[in-house]
């Protein structure tokens, strides 16, 4: 198995896209940390997270972490180093998306929730594991969007937060090269989540399904990634089978927003 001697932290881990990253490591034997703000999963909603690590089972386990606050990510790594002896892998998942706000309309406190969590906490991540990962080496991995590099304009403050995740990672592979810390990110499409669902455009009139056919038609293979697809993406660059690749990003869309006009 890939990760068998390896420990992980997942962010965000009670979301979908969090969960199911979770399940991937534990299925190649990783001692997975699942993390999020809160057991009940904050915005992202789901299982509370000791049930969810007693279900993946296989040494994992849940711990409260506050992406945005640096007093929360030592906590956490400091637990991590005296029980585990490290840290190898490291996943920055947790996000958070508000959508159907035009842009003249944004208010300050959301643009700045926005980057407080995906583009704060995934640089306070970064931050902090590669200073946790100096003697050992290991892999990042963020969790950016395809809003990263294509507007929206009823997502700007998504977008922008997005965006930053990826010059984030750039410079953050920059910076852990010389440790032998490698940093990549993922920009999945549309997945079937709780958190897409609840951010359907408010005036368009549509069942669930005819929301998810509307985005699967975009695609040039015609269907939306899953939250597995995006796992299996999330392992491969995390794999250290792959130490060669840093500073760049994996998009998981079916060739949805990333490559269409």
């Amino acid at each position: 198995m890939r990760f068998s001697h390896s420990t992980i932290l997942i962010t965000g881990a009670l979301g979908g896209l969090g969960s199911a990253i979770a399940h991937a490591f534990a299925d190649e034997g990783g001692r997975v940390i699942i993390t999020d703000v809160d057991e009940a999963g904050g915005q992202q909603g789901g299982a509370r997270g000791p049930g969810l690590a007693n279900h993946i089972g296989r040494g994992t386990e849940f711990m409260i972490l506050d992406v945005s606050s640096e007093s929360s990510w030592r906590r956490v790594l400091n637990i991590i180093d005296i029980r585990f002896g490290g840290l190898d892998v490291l996943v920055n998942n947790a996000g958070f998306f508000q959508s159907d706000i035009p842009f003249e309309e944004m208010p300050l406190a959301i643009w700045k929730k926005h980057f407080a969590i995906n583009s704060d906490g995934v640089f306070l991540g970064c931050k902090y594991g590669i200073r946790e990962m100096k003697q050992r080496g290991g892999a990042i991995v963020n969790i950016g969007s395809g809003l990263s590099i294509k507007a929206q304009a009823t997502s700007s403050a998504y977008c922008a937060s997005k965006a930053a995740v990826l010059m984030t990672t750039l410079t953050a592979a920059s910076a852990g090269g010389r440790y032998n810390i490698r940093v990549n990110a993922v920009l999945p499409g549309p997945v079937n989540t709780e958190m897409l669902m609840g951010n359907r455009i408010s005036f368009e009139r549509q069942t669930d399904s005819e929301f998810i056919e509307q985005l699967a038609d975009q695609s040039s293979l015609g269907r939306l990634a899953t939250a597995k697809d995006v796992a299996h993406a999330v392992l491969f660059l995390a794999d250290p089978g792959n130490s060669i690749i840093t500073g760049t990003y994996l998009p998981v869309d079916g060739g949805n927003l990333v490559f269409r006009d």
